[in-house]
Protein backbone atom coordinates (compact mmCIF):
# COMPACT_ATOMS: atom_id res chain seq x y z
CA UNK A 1 0.00 0.00 0.00
CA UNK A 2 1.01 3.59 -0.53
CA UNK A 3 -0.91 6.74 0.33
CA UNK A 4 -0.94 10.20 1.88
CA UNK A 5 -3.53 11.25 4.45
CA UNK A 6 -4.71 14.17 6.57
CA UNK A 7 -3.09 13.74 9.97
CA UNK A 8 -5.92 15.29 12.04
CA UNK A 9 -8.65 13.10 10.54
CA UNK A 10 -6.52 9.97 10.93
CA UNK A 11 -5.69 10.87 14.55
CA UNK A 12 -9.40 11.18 15.43
CA UNK A 13 -10.20 7.82 13.83
CA UNK A 14 -7.27 6.11 15.56
CA UNK A 15 -8.32 7.56 18.92
CA UNK A 16 -11.73 5.93 18.55
CA UNK A 17 -10.22 2.63 17.40
CA UNK A 18 -7.81 2.58 20.35
CA UNK A 19 -10.75 2.65 22.76
CA UNK A 20 -11.64 -0.82 21.46
CA UNK A 21 -8.17 -2.24 20.78
CA UNK A 22 -7.26 -2.83 24.39
CA UNK A 23 -3.63 -2.62 25.45
CA UNK A 24 -4.27 -4.92 28.42
CA UNK A 25 -5.13 -8.26 26.91
CA UNK A 26 -3.46 -11.68 26.89
CA UNK A 27 -4.34 -11.87 23.19
CA UNK A 28 -1.75 -9.80 21.38
CA UNK A 29 -3.81 -9.68 18.20
CA UNK A 30 -6.56 -7.71 19.98
CA UNK A 31 -4.13 -4.81 20.47
CA UNK A 32 -4.07 -4.34 16.71
CA UNK A 33 -5.97 -2.27 14.20
CA UNK A 34 -6.62 -3.39 10.65
CA UNK A 35 -5.85 -0.73 8.04
CA UNK A 36 -7.64 -1.35 4.74
CA UNK A 37 -6.69 1.06 1.98
CA UNK A 38 -9.17 1.39 -0.90
CA UNK A 39 -9.03 3.86 -3.79
CA UNK A 40 -11.32 6.38 -2.07
CA UNK A 41 -11.34 5.44 1.63
CA UNK A 42 -9.21 3.99 4.43
CA UNK A 43 -11.03 1.73 6.87
CA UNK A 44 -9.64 1.27 10.38
CA UNK A 45 -11.01 -1.68 12.36
CA UNK A 46 -10.57 -3.03 15.89
CA UNK A 47 -12.33 -5.52 18.15
CA UNK A 48 -12.14 -6.92 21.67
CA UNK A 49 -14.38 -9.85 20.58
CA UNK A 50 -17.42 -8.22 22.22
CA UNK A 51 -17.31 -4.72 20.72
CA UNK A 52 -16.10 -4.00 17.19
CA UNK A 53 -15.56 -0.65 15.49
CA UNK A 54 -14.80 0.33 11.92
CA UNK A 55 -13.99 3.97 11.08
CA UNK A 56 -13.55 5.60 7.67
CA UNK A 57 -10.88 8.16 6.73
CA UNK A 58 -11.61 10.00 3.50
CA UNK A 59 -9.08 12.84 3.22
CA UNK A 60 -6.55 10.67 1.39
CA UNK A 61 -4.53 10.31 -1.82
CA UNK A 62 -4.03 6.66 -2.68
CA UNK A 63 -1.31 5.41 -5.03
CA UNK A 64 -1.64 1.74 -4.16
CA UNK A 65 -4.38 -0.05 -2.23
CA UNK A 66 -3.56 -2.62 0.42
CA UNK A 67 -4.32 -4.19 3.76
CA UNK A 68 -2.13 -4.27 6.86
CA UNK A 69 -2.34 -5.02 10.59
CA UNK A 70 -0.44 -2.94 13.19
CA UNK A 71 -0.56 -2.32 16.94
CA UNK A 72 -3.21 0.40 17.24
CA UNK A 73 -1.68 2.30 20.14
CA UNK A 74 1.73 2.51 18.45
CA UNK A 75 0.32 3.95 15.24
CA UNK A 76 -1.99 6.32 17.13
CA UNK A 77 0.83 7.75 19.27
CA UNK A 78 2.99 8.44 16.23
CA UNK A 79 0.21 10.11 14.26
CA UNK A 80 -0.81 12.16 17.29
CA UNK A 81 2.70 13.44 18.04
CA UNK A 82 3.56 14.37 14.45
CA UNK A 83 2.97 18.01 13.55
CA UNK A 84 2.73 17.71 9.75
CA UNK A 85 -0.68 18.32 8.20
CA UNK A 86 -0.07 15.51 5.70
CA UNK A 87 1.66 12.21 6.40
CA UNK A 88 2.73 9.51 3.96
CA UNK A 89 2.49 5.74 4.46
CA UNK A 90 3.73 2.76 2.52
CA UNK A 91 4.41 -0.87 3.32
CA UNK A 92 7.39 -3.01 2.42
CA UNK A 93 7.70 -6.63 3.51
CA UNK A 94 6.73 -6.73 7.20
CA UNK A 95 7.14 -3.01 7.90
CA UNK A 96 4.85 0.00 7.68
CA UNK A 97 6.79 3.19 6.89
CA UNK A 98 5.26 6.47 8.04
CA UNK A 99 6.91 9.71 6.95
CA UNK A 100 6.49 13.38 7.72
CA UNK A 101 8.50 16.35 6.43
CA UNK A 102 11.40 15.55 8.76
CA UNK A 103 10.48 12.22 10.32
CA UNK A 104 10.45 8.53 9.42
CA UNK A 105 8.92 5.76 11.52
CA UNK A 106 8.97 2.02 10.89
CA UNK A 107 6.28 -0.14 12.50
CA UNK A 108 6.38 -3.93 12.46
CA UNK A 109 3.19 -5.34 10.93
CA UNK A 110 1.27 -8.36 12.20
CA UNK A 111 -0.27 -11.40 10.50
CA UNK A 112 -3.67 -10.49 9.03
CA UNK A 113 -4.78 -14.13 9.06
CA UNK A 114 -4.99 -14.06 12.87
CA UNK A 115 -7.24 -10.99 13.10
CA UNK A 116 -10.91 -11.71 14.00
CA UNK A 117 -13.63 -10.89 11.49
CA UNK A 118 -15.39 -7.56 12.02
CA UNK A 119 -19.23 -7.74 11.80
CA UNK A 120 -20.90 -5.70 9.10
CA UNK A 121 -24.50 -4.66 8.57
CA UNK A 122 -26.07 -6.80 5.89
CA UNK A 123 -28.81 -5.03 3.96
CA UNK A 124 -30.73 -2.00 5.18
CA UNK A 125 -30.99 -1.09 8.88
CA UNK A 126 -34.16 -2.05 10.74
CA UNK A 127 -34.76 1.53 11.93
CA UNK A 128 -33.03 4.92 11.80
CA UNK A 129 -32.74 7.69 14.37
CA UNK A 130 -31.08 11.10 14.49
CA UNK A 131 -27.54 10.81 15.82
CA UNK A 132 -27.88 13.73 18.22
CA UNK A 133 -31.10 12.34 19.66
CA UNK A 134 -29.64 8.88 20.19
CA UNK A 135 -26.65 10.35 22.00
CA UNK A 136 -29.08 12.29 24.21
CA UNK A 137 -31.11 9.16 25.05
CA UNK A 138 -27.90 7.34 25.97
CA UNK A 139 -26.68 10.27 28.08
CA UNK A 140 -29.94 10.24 30.05
CA UNK A 141 -29.91 6.52 30.78
CA UNK A 142 -26.53 4.77 30.65
CA UNK A 143 -25.28 6.31 33.92
CA UNK A 144 -28.05 4.47 35.83
CA UNK A 145 -27.03 0.97 34.69
CA UNK A 146 -25.55 -1.31 37.33
CA UNK A 147 -21.76 -1.18 37.53
CA UNK A 148 -21.27 -4.43 39.44
CA UNK A 149 -24.08 -6.92 39.75
CA UNK A 150 -24.67 -10.63 39.57
CA UNK A 151 -27.90 -9.78 37.76
CA UNK A 152 -26.16 -9.32 34.44
CA UNK A 153 -29.26 -8.04 32.65
CA UNK A 154 -29.15 -4.76 34.57
CA UNK A 155 -25.49 -4.21 33.67
CA UNK A 156 -26.76 -3.01 30.29
CA UNK A 157 -29.32 -0.59 28.86
CA UNK A 158 -32.58 -1.92 27.47
CA UNK A 159 -33.43 -0.85 23.91
CA UNK A 160 -37.06 -1.28 22.96
CA UNK A 161 -38.56 -0.38 19.59
CA UNK A 162 -42.32 0.06 19.46
CA UNK A 163 -43.91 1.56 16.38
CA UNK A 164 -42.14 4.84 15.61
CA UNK A 165 -40.54 5.21 19.04
CA UNK A 166 -37.29 4.04 20.63
CA UNK A 167 -37.19 3.60 24.40
CA UNK A 168 -34.01 3.24 26.46
CA UNK A 169 -34.17 2.08 30.09
CA UNK A 170 -31.48 1.47 32.72
CA UNK A 171 -31.56 0.48 36.38
CA UNK A 172 -29.24 -0.67 39.13
CA UNK A 173 -32.08 -1.79 41.40
CA UNK A 174 -32.21 1.49 43.33
CA UNK A 175 -33.19 3.81 40.50
CA UNK A 176 -34.65 3.67 37.01
CA UNK A 177 -33.88 5.99 34.12
CA UNK A 178 -36.27 5.89 31.15
CA UNK A 179 -36.08 7.98 27.96
CA UNK A 180 -38.07 7.97 24.71
CA UNK A 181 -37.38 9.39 21.27
CA UNK A 182 -38.95 9.31 17.79
CA UNK A 183 -37.45 7.26 14.99
CA UNK A 184 -36.72 8.80 11.60
CA UNK A 185 -37.54 5.56 9.83
CA UNK A 186 -39.26 2.61 11.43
CA UNK A 187 -39.98 -0.89 10.24
CA UNK A 188 -40.65 -4.40 11.43
CA UNK A 189 -37.90 -5.98 13.52
CA UNK A 190 -37.28 -9.62 14.29
CA UNK A 191 -35.79 -8.59 17.66
CA UNK A 192 -37.33 -5.27 18.84
CA UNK A 193 -35.75 -5.59 22.31
CA UNK A 194 -32.09 -5.79 23.26
CA UNK A 195 -29.93 -5.23 26.35
CA UNK A 196 -26.85 -3.31 25.23
CA UNK A 197 -23.63 -3.14 27.29
CA UNK A 198 -23.06 0.29 28.83
CA UNK A 199 -19.42 0.17 27.64
CA UNK A 200 -20.52 0.08 24.00
CA UNK A 201 -22.89 3.00 24.51
CA UNK A 202 -20.15 5.02 26.20
CA UNK A 203 -17.98 4.43 23.14
CA UNK A 204 -20.78 5.48 20.78
CA UNK A 205 -21.22 8.73 22.69
CA UNK A 206 -17.55 9.61 22.08
CA UNK A 207 -17.55 8.97 18.34
CA UNK A 208 -17.45 12.14 16.22
CA UNK A 209 -20.46 12.76 13.99
CA UNK A 210 -22.73 15.52 12.80
CA UNK A 211 -25.65 16.02 15.25
CA UNK A 212 -28.23 15.85 12.43
CA UNK A 213 -26.74 12.71 10.90
CA UNK A 214 -28.76 9.51 10.96
CA UNK A 215 -27.83 6.28 12.68
CA UNK A 216 -29.00 3.02 11.16
CA UNK A 217 -29.89 0.42 13.79
CA UNK A 218 -30.08 -3.33 13.36
CA UNK A 219 -30.81 -5.73 16.21
CA UNK A 220 -30.24 -9.45 15.80
CA UNK A 221 -30.65 -12.28 18.30
CA UNK A 222 -27.25 -11.62 19.87
CA UNK A 223 -25.92 -8.38 18.41
CA UNK A 224 -26.61 -4.67 17.95
CA UNK A 225 -25.17 -2.85 14.94
CA UNK A 226 -25.07 0.94 14.56
CA UNK A 227 -24.21 2.47 11.20
CA UNK A 228 -23.16 6.12 11.45
CA UNK A 229 -21.98 6.46 7.88
CA UNK A 230 -18.30 7.09 8.62
CA UNK A 231 -18.26 4.59 11.48
CA UNK A 232 -19.84 1.20 12.19
CA UNK A 233 -20.17 -0.03 15.77
CA UNK A 234 -21.26 -3.53 16.70
CA UNK A 235 -21.60 -5.15 20.11
CA UNK A 236 -22.63 -8.43 21.61
CA UNK A 237 -25.80 -8.16 23.68
CA UNK A 238 -26.20 -8.76 27.40
CA UNK A 239 -28.03 -11.99 28.13
CA UNK A 240 -30.86 -12.17 30.63
CA UNK A 241 -34.30 -10.72 31.24
CA UNK A 242 -34.59 -7.01 31.95
CA UNK A 243 -36.94 -6.08 34.82
CA UNK A 244 -40.46 -5.01 33.89
CA UNK A 245 -39.74 -1.32 34.26
CA UNK A 246 -43.36 -0.23 33.76
CA UNK A 247 -44.24 -1.66 37.19
CA UNK A 248 -41.60 0.49 38.91
CA UNK A 249 -43.01 3.89 37.92
CA UNK A 250 -45.38 5.25 40.61
CA UNK A 251 -48.74 6.43 39.30
CA UNK A 252 -50.14 8.03 42.46
CA UNK A 253 -47.66 10.80 43.33
CA UNK A 254 -49.75 13.75 44.53
CA UNK A 255 -46.96 15.98 45.87
CA UNK A 256 -45.44 17.70 42.85
CA UNK A 257 -42.97 20.58 42.77
CA UNK A 258 -41.29 22.37 39.85
CA UNK A 259 -37.60 23.14 40.36
CA UNK A 260 -34.98 25.18 38.53
CA UNK A 261 -32.44 22.58 37.41
CA UNK A 262 -29.45 24.87 37.92
CA UNK A 263 -30.54 26.09 41.36
CA UNK A 264 -31.44 22.58 42.50
CA UNK A 265 -28.09 21.23 41.30
CA UNK A 266 -26.17 23.93 43.15
CA UNK A 267 -28.10 23.48 46.40
CA UNK A 268 -27.81 19.68 46.38
CA UNK A 269 -24.08 19.81 45.65
CA UNK A 270 -23.65 21.99 48.73
CA UNK A 271 -25.77 19.74 50.94
CA UNK A 272 -23.90 16.66 49.74
CA UNK A 273 -20.57 18.06 50.93
CA UNK A 274 -21.22 16.75 54.44
CA UNK A 275 -22.16 13.19 53.61
CA UNK A 276 -19.89 10.17 53.84
CA UNK A 277 -19.93 6.39 53.50
CA UNK A 278 -21.81 6.00 56.80
CA UNK A 279 -24.31 8.76 56.04
CA UNK A 280 -25.02 8.92 52.33
CA UNK A 281 -28.44 10.54 52.66
CA UNK A 282 -29.66 14.10 52.26
CA UNK A 283 -32.94 15.06 53.92
CA UNK A 284 -35.42 16.85 51.64
CA UNK A 285 -37.90 18.85 53.71
CA UNK A 286 -40.70 20.37 51.64
CA UNK A 287 -42.98 22.99 53.17
CA UNK A 288 -44.97 25.97 51.95
CA UNK A 289 -42.71 27.79 49.47
CA UNK A 290 -39.49 26.17 50.65
CA UNK A 291 -37.20 23.20 50.23
CA UNK A 292 -34.58 22.67 52.94
CA UNK A 293 -31.77 20.19 52.28
CA UNK A 294 -29.88 18.91 55.30
CA UNK A 295 -27.10 16.38 55.81
CA UNK A 296 -24.91 15.21 58.65
CA UNK A 297 -21.62 13.36 58.76
CA UNK A 298 -20.48 12.05 62.14
CA UNK A 299 -17.33 13.79 63.39
CA UNK A 300 -17.44 16.20 60.42
CA UNK A 301 -20.48 18.40 60.83
CA UNK A 302 -23.85 19.28 59.38
CA UNK A 303 -25.13 21.19 56.35
CA UNK A 304 -28.39 23.03 55.75
CA UNK A 305 -29.26 24.63 52.42
CA UNK A 306 -32.57 26.39 51.73
CA UNK A 307 -34.12 26.83 48.32
CA UNK A 308 -37.33 28.77 47.56
CA UNK A 309 -39.73 26.61 45.55
CA UNK A 310 -43.30 26.81 44.31
CA UNK A 311 -44.65 24.19 46.70
CA UNK A 312 -47.97 24.49 48.51
CA UNK A 313 -48.80 20.93 49.55
CA UNK A 314 -48.55 19.30 52.94
CA UNK A 315 -45.14 19.31 54.60
CA UNK A 316 -43.10 16.26 53.64
CA UNK A 317 -39.67 14.95 54.58
CA UNK A 318 -37.91 12.34 52.47
CA UNK A 319 -34.30 11.19 52.17
CA UNK A 320 -32.26 10.40 49.05
CA UNK A 321 -28.74 9.37 48.19
CA UNK A 322 -27.54 12.65 46.62
CA UNK A 323 -25.25 10.87 44.16
CA UNK A 324 -28.23 9.32 42.39
CA UNK A 325 -29.87 12.70 41.84
CA UNK A 326 -26.70 14.65 41.08
CA UNK A 327 -25.77 12.22 38.30
CA UNK A 328 -29.06 13.03 36.60
CA UNK A 329 -28.92 16.79 37.18
CA UNK A 330 -25.48 17.00 35.56
CA UNK A 331 -26.87 15.65 32.28
CA UNK A 332 -30.39 17.12 32.46
CA UNK A 333 -29.63 20.23 30.34
CA UNK A 334 -33.13 21.62 30.96
CA UNK A 335 -34.18 24.84 32.67
CA UNK A 336 -36.77 23.14 34.81
CA UNK A 337 -37.78 19.72 36.10
CA UNK A 338 -40.62 18.32 38.18
CA UNK A 339 -40.10 16.27 41.34
CA UNK A 340 -43.04 14.21 42.57
CA UNK A 341 -43.63 12.17 45.74
CA UNK A 342 -46.28 10.18 47.56
CA UNK A 343 -44.76 9.52 50.98
CA UNK A 344 -41.40 9.43 52.74
CA UNK A 345 -41.08 5.68 52.19
CA UNK A 346 -42.12 5.72 48.53
CA UNK A 347 -39.96 6.45 45.44
CA UNK A 348 -39.50 9.94 44.09
CA UNK A 349 -40.12 10.67 40.41
CA UNK A 350 -38.25 13.28 38.36
CA UNK A 351 -39.51 14.24 34.91
CA UNK A 352 -37.84 16.29 32.20
CA UNK A 353 -40.69 17.10 29.83
CA UNK A 354 -42.81 14.26 28.46
CA UNK A 355 -40.08 11.93 27.23
CA UNK A 356 -37.98 11.27 30.34
CA UNK A 357 -38.78 9.66 33.69
CA UNK A 358 -36.36 9.01 36.56
CA UNK A 359 -37.46 6.94 39.56
CA UNK A 360 -35.23 6.92 42.64
CA UNK A 361 -35.72 4.97 45.85
CA UNK A 362 -35.57 6.88 49.16
CA UNK A 363 -33.12 6.19 51.97
CA UNK A 364 -33.92 5.87 55.65
CA UNK A 365 -34.12 9.36 57.11
CA UNK A 366 -32.44 8.18 60.31
CA UNK A 367 -29.21 7.95 58.31
CA UNK A 368 -29.78 11.07 56.24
Amino acid sequence: MKLRFNRQEMAEALSAVCSVATARTPKEILRCARVEVHPDVVLLSATDLEISLRCAVTQIEVEKAGDVLVVAETLAKIVHECTDEILAVETAENLLHLRGAGSHFQIVTQDLADFPAIPSMEGEPDVSIEHGLLRRLIELTAFAAAKESTRYAINGVLWEVEGEKLTLAATDGRRLSLAHGPLVESGSMDAPRAIVPAKALSLFARLPAEPDARVGVKITANQLLLNMGRAMLSTALVEGKFPKYQDVIPRDCDCVVALSTTEFLGALKQAALLTNEESKGVRFAFSDGSLVLTSRAPEQGEAEVSLPVAYSGESLEIGFNPVFILELLRVAHTEELTFAFKASNRPGVIRLGDDFVYVVMPVNLSSA
